[in-house]
């Protein structure tokens, strides 16, 4: 299967968050991870990524994110799928060394939010893109847009990028409004944005062009079916499944986060268990991990009221090269929108 190069014109569809399973000793379980980016084969997936909040890039020290880098591309290009890697750090210097690996590796695209600790200026923002872009030279760059930044990038802000940094394809904007996303298409024409599953249907209506998903980890084919009915301008048929996302979300996702005080990393990971993954659910320390209960509250809860959230039933193959493998407002997609 012959992947696709990124553009703003290709950069679409269903992308999973990978998981990076970890030991008892908060190291990467290499074996376990490449079988995590190999069960996304054959799902119609577009593509798979890491190095965000799913796969706590955060915790990462360079050697494990290299590694993490050099795993996910092999074994998504053996499996036909791009990948993006997630290069988002503290400074324009580590954030660099990050690129370079990630490219050494093959990315098909790096993932960027703008680093988090203390604000960034206008004048800021331009110096680390100009960074960046120097750095991943004719690689793409798509920017992760959140809150955790401590700001946004404004429509008039981004087509300055853009209008410096031609490699600047899309982003990942999940807490934009329908109107914001309107402002964000009007200023950069044809630039690739992507939304949260729980808008997509109005979201893809506007202009949005995909979804980066932690759903996908639980059932990528049900995530695939509501992106394909959107993309045919099947709105009225695509309802009904975003109008069980929503009912999902409000009844399972979001309590785990508000009344059990999980993070998004430990409520991904419990998704991707019901989902047949084995990525675990140890956190990286400090944060919390979830538990069994949790994985077994959302499977009886999809058996009683979504069965169509669940993947199929059926064994799972283990060929390494095998292509029929089965398978945010405010800071946090799991809260409820402000």
């Amino acid at each position: 299967m012959a992947r696709q190069e990124l553009t703003s014109g290709t950069l679409c569809g269903v992308w999973p968050a990978l998981i990076a399973p970890w030991t008892e000793d908060d190291r990467l379980d290499e074996e376990r991870f490449r079988s995590e980016v190999r069960s996304y084969a054959g799902t119609g997936v577009a593509g798979v990524y890491t190095g965000g909040t799913t796969g706590e890039f955060y915790a990462q020290d360079d050697a494990t994110f290299e590694r993490i880098a050099a795993i996910a591309c092999e074994e998504a290009h053996s499996a036909g799928l791009p990948v993006q890697i997630g290069c988002t750090a503290l400074s324009s210097r580590t954030v660099c060394r990050r690129i370079l690996a990630a490219c050494a590796a093959g990315t098909d695209g790096i993932q960027l939010a703008l680093p988090f600790w203390l604000e960034l200026k206008d004048d800021e923002v331009l110096r680390f893109f100009a960074a960046a872009a120097d750095a991943a030279g004719e690689v793409p760059l798509i920017l992760y847009q959140t809150e955790r930044a401590k700001r946004r990038i404004a429509p008039p802000l981004l087509a300055e990028l853009v209008s410096r940094h031609r490699t600047l394809i899309g982003m990942k904007e999940t807490g934009a409004s329908v109107d914001e996303l309107g402002r964000i298409l009007d200023a950069v024409p044809g630039f690739s944005v992507f939304g949260g599953e729980r808008d997509l249907v109005e979201k893809m209506k506007a202009g949005g062009r995909g979804t980066y998903s932690s759903v996908a980890g639980l059932n990528a084919g049900f995530v695939v079916e509501l992106y394909e009915l959107c993309a045919a301008g099947r709105y009225e048929d695509a309802r009904p499944l975003q109008d069980l996302l929503e009912r999902y979300f409000a009844e399972v996702l979001i309590p785990m986060a508000s009344e059990d005080g999980l993070l998004d990393s430990a409520i991904d990971r419990v998704q991707r268990l019901a989902g047949g993954g084995d990525a675990g659910l140890r956190c990286q320390g400090p944060y919390r991990s979830a538990s069994e209960e949790h994985v077994e509250r959302l499977k009886s809860w999809c058996v009683r009221n979504a069965p169509l959230l669940l993947p199929p039933r059926k064994p799972r193959c283990q060929t390494r090269n095998c292509q029929d493998s089965p398978d945010l407002k405010g800071f946090s997609p799991y809260c409820p929108p402000r």
